[in-house]
């Protein structure tokens, strides 16, 4: 990056400025947040741009601050991001205004984001796939009675089959929820009933989870919604296909079956809003340091040490942010145009400023056709498109339940300068009735009239109030090899336990034809396979790129209501490269073993506070680790949060160097009449390498300070 010498003020003034007007490449973690209704829950979905592994979040059912945290399970630039940032949904009358951060934060394997309500709610928190985290929040009676105020007359139920006592804080919440919903099923309020019914179902299992699996059916039925209470009998009997209410249940699904369909044709008034942010933040950083390095001369057996000290600016940049959406619905549209775009002034002597585009694309809804298209710059993760490009996809939903989608794009980021094309078609289906999925999917990606990847694979998902599980295969035939096998599923069980699992096997980077010009970037791809043919070269790129194995299983407890402990066991390698052209020979990383240990607490005072208290232990062949850190977040006050931490790690490697470093840092966050935010954070760094020949001691501030505006 080229410093381009100028005044500080006209510095900043034009980086102000080009940071609505330059379009260049970049990349994000967070992508949106979205808010709908669904049944009688508001649905918040919040999408990466990265495939995430989800570990776990607290509080775990109440609050309005939640801390979730997450794994990368595969790498890309946008991993690398330590820039904060923050989307907020639209403004909507399903839940209280909120935002979701994902905090200034070292690249590291476990990462966090805040989800922050301006008052507290009752949630459900799962992921729903690889890229997706999803809040589940009950509807309010008043609020499911706007959505839909047709009320039947009443019904009488049986009593309650369960004849287990109560003997956990869950089964005895749930218990007080079955009566309210009883009372009001009895009442003909059913929009109440399933409000409660889906409270009992929204905890961890529980004694009556299964009756209230039933009765919710039930209650969608009175209430005049045969399709959910279709899909609420089925996933009844495929979770208790032998229960003593199973053949009563199949004869309501025959009855509905047999009834006239009834489909609801929604109406909404047209309607405009248009949300976003502006904000600029400036990093910067310095070190002061004394290196110590000791030489003996073979010949003389001569001892000579030398002290140089150290002091250099390490970081000076100001980022400027924006992002901006507006949307337009109807009854039969749903619109969108975004424009997300980062411009980064360097101040460092040497430094380039840069811009990147993170998205400009506009997309259309037509709901009764359930027709969708998208054009412009715009991330994926599914359906064989990996991370960022420009282009158009689309897709028609010729069922209910299918669509058959299309992809056309250009890669952003050329590698070595070379531009690339790719389009693809997918078919996606949902199993009718249940909370699962999938897709199949053809891709091909041209290069110099070459193939330079093809993918061919699937993925399937599904998940339920206790599960979710996530499955991917991409599998090149030119290269006759796979390119991504990757499943994962999140498990909860009425103890308050959840389980984790990942089993993740991906070439890395991505398995293509111009991953062979790596050994020689002076070499052309034109001169590679004239040289060594499209066998010779395919062979080549093959050779160079590693494959990447990681097997991770975590767990976590819930102890009581304020407290939980995680521990997280992650097995990973990476394969080596052999030398080929000036590229020398790299090893593997061998097996290397990651212990994560977690203890969460919240609620701990009245300042809606969370402290996270951490460790790890990194085993490998090259080289050992240990961290230990604590964190502290709290609110002394409305609209202003403070968050000391402190992290303190140790590092051997094979050659006998050590390091030891210690980090304090605080950070303070003001947020003034809801649109403004003022934020700052201040590390201290103090490291200390000890080695063989070298002794070095070294001091580094880091900090940051900006604003943002939401509107």
């Amino acid at each position: 990056m080229k410093e381009k010498r100028a005044g500080w003020g006209s510095r900043m003034a034009v980086a102000s400025l080009a940071a609505l007007a330059c379009m260049a490449a970049g990349a994000q973690v967070l992508d949106r947040v979205e808010v709908t209704a669904e049944g009688t829950n508001a649905v918040v979905r919040i999408r990466f741009n990265a495939l995430i592994q989800y570990l776990r979040h607290a509080p775990q059912t109440r609050g309005q601050s939640i801390q979730a945290f997450f794994q990368i399970a595969a790498s890309d630039e946008s991993t690398a991001s330590v820039v904060e940032e923050e989307r907020r949904p639209p403004a909507n009358d399903l839940v209280p205004r909120m935002r979701v951060v994902y905090p200034s934060q070292a690249p590291s394997l476990q990462r966090r984001i805040d989800i922050v309500f301006d008052s507290p709610v009752e949630f459900r928190l799962r992921p729903e796939d690889t890229r997706t985290l999803v809040l589940l929040i009950a509807l309010t009676p008043e609020q499911i009675e706007r959505l839909r105020p047709a009320k039947p007359a009443g019904v009488e139920l049986p009593p309650s089959t369960v004849t287990v006592a109560p003997v956990t804080d869950v089964d005895r919440e749930a218990e007080t929820q079955m009566k309210a919903a009883r009372e009001a099923m009895a009442a003909g309020a059913f929009d109440k009933a399933t409000v409660a019914f889906n409270r009992v179902l929204n905890l961890p299992p529980n004694a009556y989870s299964q009756e209230a699996q039933e009765l919710i059916g039930f209650a969608r039925e009175k209430d005049g919604d045969p399709a959910r209470a279709r899909a609420e009998y089925e996933l009844y009997l495929r979770l208790f296909p032998d229960s003593p209410a199973a053949p009563r249940i199949r004869d309501r699904l025959t009855a509905l079956a047999a009834a006239p369909a009834a489909p609801r044709v929604p109406t909404r008034p047209p309607q405009t809003t248009f949300w976003g942010s502006l904000a600029q933040t400036y990093y910067g950083g310095k070190s002061n340091g004394q290196l110590t390095t000791i030489t003996v001369t073979p010949a003389t057996n001569a001892t000579t040490i030398d002290t140089v000290k150290l002091a250099s600016e390490d970081q000076s940049l100001l980022v400027n942010n924006v992002d901006a959406t507006v949307r337009y619905r109807d009854s039969h549209w749903d619109n969108r145009a975004v424009v997300r775009n980062q411009y980064n002034a360097n101040f460092l002597g040497g430094k380039d400023d840069d811009n990147k585009l993170n998205s400009l694309y506009a997309e259309a809804r037509y709901l009764p056709d359930r027709l969708f298209a998208r054009i412009g710059r715009q991330s994926a993760t599914s359906n064989g498109v990996l991370g960022r490009y420009d282009g158009a996809v689309g897709s028609w939903g010729f069922t209910p339940n299918a669509r058959v989608a299309a992809v056309l794009g250009r890669p952003v980021d050329p590698f070595a300068g070379i531009d690339k094309t790719f389009y693809g078609g997918a078919l996606e289906y949902d199993l009718p009735g249940a909370a699962a999925g999938g897709s199949v999917f053809a891709i091909r990606q041209v290069v110099k009239g070459e193939t330079d990847r093809v993918g061919i694979g699937g993925e399937a998902r599904y998940f339920d109030p206790q599960a979710t599980a996530y499955g991917l295969v991409d599998y090149d035939p030119d290269f006759h090899a796979v390119n991504i096998a990757m499943a994962q599923g999140t498990f909860q069980w009425s103890t308050r336990t959840t389980l984790n699992l990942l089993a993740d096997y991906r070439r890395t980077p991505t398995l293509q034809l111009t991953n062979a010009i790596v050994a020689d970037p002076s070499v052309s791809l034109d001169d590679l396979l004239r040289d060594r043919g499209l066998g010779g070269t395919r062979d080549q790129a093959k050779a160079l790129t590693p494959i990447s194995r990681v097997f991770l299983v975590g767990v976590t407890q819930q102890f009581g209501p304020r407290w939980q402990g995680g521990l997280d066991v992650r097995w990973s390698s990476l394969t080596g490269t052999p030398a080929v052209g000036l590229l020398p020979e790299t090893p593997g990383t061998g097996r290397i073993m990651t212990y994560t240990v977690q203890v969460i607490g919240n609620g701990l005072t009245t300042m809606q506070d969370i402290l996270v208290l951490g460790g790890a232990i990194l085993r490998g062949r090259t080289a050992d680790a240990e961290q230990v850190s604590a964190t502290w977040r709290f609110s002394p006050r409305e609209m202003f949060i403070v968050e000391p931490a402190i992290r303190w790690y140790r590092q051997e490697d094979s050659t006998g160097l050590r390091l030891t470093r210690t980090t304090p840092s605080l950070k303070v966050s003001w947020r003034i009449r809801d649109r403004v935010v003022l934020e700052a954070e201040g590390d201290f760094e103090r490291s200390h390498s000890v080695g063989p020949t070298i002794n070095e001691d070294v001091d580094r501030i880091y900090f940051y300070a900006g604003w943002r505006w939401d509107f």
